[in-house]
């Protein structure tokens, strides 16, 4: 005996390829929204990408930079030392400056004998004390040299034009730089440049360039044929993580006119910083030096930090000396820790991404929400993002940019929104009414209000389109229609619907007005006019006359927005409305052509002529219902 065989359900191709249809009707219903925002950001991300790329961002780029510096915290770092010639140092003088020249000597003497592989000197000379002094600084500076080149290096600029500092010879050993330091705008140290113009016409390296080429053995010489024409490469010593030092690391390009973002290590004193005194003490012959001191084998800078000096600047750390400035522009070249921005196609291409994401965010929420939860995606994501990559390769990915982009992409949103709400509404109110609406409710969130409802019917229009071709019957309609849209909108009304040859409209909302009942009976009564001059010129084209029931009623209502997240319609809810309806519908029955009800005939006062029809049954309703047919407004309508 077989076994039954299983009928299984077959598995097609075209089955497979129904299955992932699922977006097909949300794409179907938010196509051509999500289209116009996304034109709107991938032209925000051009707007963004080249004003940053012309410079009109600086400030805010500089201002995101700063808080990933500020947040990558402080590791205090040994590969560069500063002796810092401090308060006490400065009163250890007397307070003299500039800064005694013998003291300046011991301190030189000190470091050559702890064994520093090169100093920066940051101190001007810019006068000549005594000789003596000068004699003494001079002669440290040419005795702690290799080869008859020495280790110190000094800054450029004014030197003394007599005694021993302006001996050509000493100059000759020396390799110099320039020690200033380009402010931004805003009086900050954020970047520098590796070449400032010299005498001559010519480029000079900056200080701590000069330091670091001097590490590696280049001569001011050197460093003049490469660099003096404002453009060169140099081989640079480079410290490689876990194989020290490599004297001659990857060669380096050099731009006069490139400014470089200092990657700050952290705030004041991140480098090992040792107080200039201690090491004034070593240049002693007598004073004992460990072999594992911490300048052996480094690079020490030595620079005024005491408060009289007021060689102090503003950086993304707060205030630092002039000296760890320099340190930390030395210190990035020797580890080649440059900051990397990711350049404008990098940055388009990531704005591009987040405006696409940022779009389909906003045709699934109002714009001003989608915005906030877009730019709070940014936020959340987007910046431990940037901070991230920047702590671990100092690749800059500015995050600002894609949430600028977004924010211009809500602007831009929330003005096709706008203007497509005005277009809507538009068909149901006048453009000075929608106008208001939107200045004043934009979101037109549901309340109770008081307002007065106008329906009108035609009678006979369903006898009169069985005998004529449908074309015809929707001309007719299509003037009818137009005519009373033009009633309503003049006394400030909102055509909520039409249903057939039907015409609910709104007098008091979505906008406030005290005087809804008199417009919405002024604007009755110049639909009765509108469909009169109507008539006389079909019945001119031979064409039947039809004629209209008008009831007006005054209550309070739920005005709003009203549906699902696919379909939103601003309409009334509450009895008012169903009343409004019923009062029309006794025209036929009292012969009558515009009807209100007590409730507008209060509100109206002694403002109007009105025949009282009494208390009358409506369907639908066990309460009577007191009308009065409309026969003018006193002083007109």
């Amino acid at each position: 005996m077989k076994p039954p065989r299983l009928k299984l359900p077959r598995l097609t191709l075209s089955g497979l390829r129904r299955q992932p249809r699922k977006l097909g009707p949300w794409w179907r219903n938010h196509r051509r929204r999500l289209l116009q925002f996304w034109a709107v950001g991938v032209a925000s991300s051009v707007v963004v990408t080249a004003a940053s790329a012309a410079g009109y961002l600086e400030g805010t780029q500089a201002k995101t930079l700063d808080l990933l510096l500020r947040l990558r915290g402080s590791e205090l770092n040994a590969d560069v030392v500063i002796v810092a010639i401090d308060d006490e140092a400065f009163d250890s003088v007397g307070q003299l400056q500039p800064l005694p020249r013998e003291y300046l000597a011991k301190i030189i003497r000190g470091l050559q004998r702890a064994g520093a592989a090169v100093v920066g000197l940051d101190v001007t000379f810019q006068a000549p004390t005594t000789h003596a002094a000068d004699a003494a600084l001079a002669r440290a500076v040419r005795d702690f040299s290799d080869d008859g080149l020495s280790r110190v290096v000094l800054t450029s600029g004014v030197m003394p034009k007599t005694g021993p500092l302006a001996d050509g010879a000493l100059l000759a050993a020396v390799v110099r730089g320039a020690p200033d330091v380009p402010e931004d705008p805003d009086a900050m140290i954020r970047r520098t440049t590796l070449l400032l113009p010299g005498p001559g016409g010519r480029f000079e390296p900056s200080f701590a360039l000069a330091v670091v080429a001097r590490l590696g053995g280049l001569p001011q010489r050197t460093l003049d044929e490469a660099l003096g024409g404002g453009l060169g490469t140099l081989a640079l010593p480079e410290f490689r993580r876990g194989h020290g030092l490599d004297p001659r690391g990857e060669p380096l390009t050099i731009r006069a006119d490139e400014l470089l973002r200092i990657n700050f290590i952290g705030k004041m004193k991140s480098f090992l910083t040792i107080p200039s005194n201690a090491v004034a003490a070593l240049a002693d012959p007598r004073a004992e030096i460990a072999p594992d001191n911490p300048f052996r084998g480094r690079v020490v800078f030595v620079g005024a930090t005491f408060q009289e000096s007021r060689d102090f600047f503003t950086t993304p750390h707060g205030a630092m000396a002039g000296v760890e400035v320099h340190a930390n522009v030395a210190h990035m070249l020797l580890t080649r820790s440059f900051i990397r921005p990711s350049g404008w196609v990098v940055s388009f291409l990531l704005q591009v991404v987040v405006v696409m994401f940022t779009g389909a965010v906003l045709v699934s929420y109002p714009p001003m929400v989608g915005t906030l939860v877009s730019v709070g995606g940014m936020l959340l994501v987007g910046f431990p993002a940037s901070y991230v990559i920047f702590h671990r390769g100092s690749y800059w990915v500015d995050f600002m940019l894609p949430i600028l982009a977004t924010r211009f992409l809500g602007f831009g949103a929330d003005t096709l929104e706008r203007r497509r709400f005005k277009q809507a509404f538009s068909r149901y109110v006048s453009r000075e009414v929608a106008a208001q609406v939107l200045s004043e409710s934009p979101g037109l969130r549901g309340e109770r209000r008081e307002v007065s409802i106008l329906f009108s019917d035609l009678r006979g229009f369903t006898t009169m389109s069985e005998d004529m071709p449908p074309e015809q019957v929707a001309a007719i309609l299509n003037e009818y229609f137009d005519a009373m849209t033009a009633a309503i909108f003049r006394y400030r009304g909102m055509i909520n619907d039409f249903v057939g040859d039907a015409v609910m409209a709104i007098f008091g909302a979505p906008l406030q007005d005290r005087e809804h009942a008199l417009h919405a009976t002024r604007a009755g009564i110049a639909m009765g006019e509108a469909l009169e001059a109507l008539n006389l010129r079909w019945k001119r084209e031979g064409l039947p006359q039809l004629r209209m029931g008008i009831g007006i009623h005054s209550g309070e209502v739920f005005a709003g927005n009203i549906g699902g997240r696919s379909r939103v319609k601003y309409t009334l809810i509450g009895d008012a409305v169903n009343v409004a309806s019923r009062v029309e519908g006794l025209n036929k029955e009292l012969g009558t052509t515009m009807l209100i009800t007590e409730a507008t005939r209060r509100l109206l006062g002694d403002g109007v002529k009105a025949r009282d029809m009494g208390p009358r049954e409506v369907k639908g309703r066990t309460e009577l219902v007191h009308v009065h047919e409309l026969l003018a407004l006193v002083g007109g309508g």
